[in-house]
């Protein structure tokens, strides 16, 4: 199991930042995630795993006024 967003979501080996984030409906265009505090760049998404038990968190980011 790992936390997204303060959230239990089922973990699976071998699962990536990026197949999280399609399979969360994740699609907007200005997303930061993070691993346990720590930020990855959009280029890692694809080969980052998420290990059991890490923490993710993925926001996604809106301008406005």
């Amino acid at each position: 199991m790992i936390t997204l967003n303060n959230r239990e979501y089922p973990w699976r080996e071998g699962l990536t930042v990026r197949q999280l984030l399609d399979e969360t409906n994740y699609v907007y265009r200005r997303i930061t995630v993070k691993v346990n505090g720590k930020f990855l760049s959009e280029a890692e998404w694809t080969s980052a795993t998420i290990s059991d038990g890490n923490v993710v968190e993925a926001l996604h980011l809106m301008a406005g006024g």
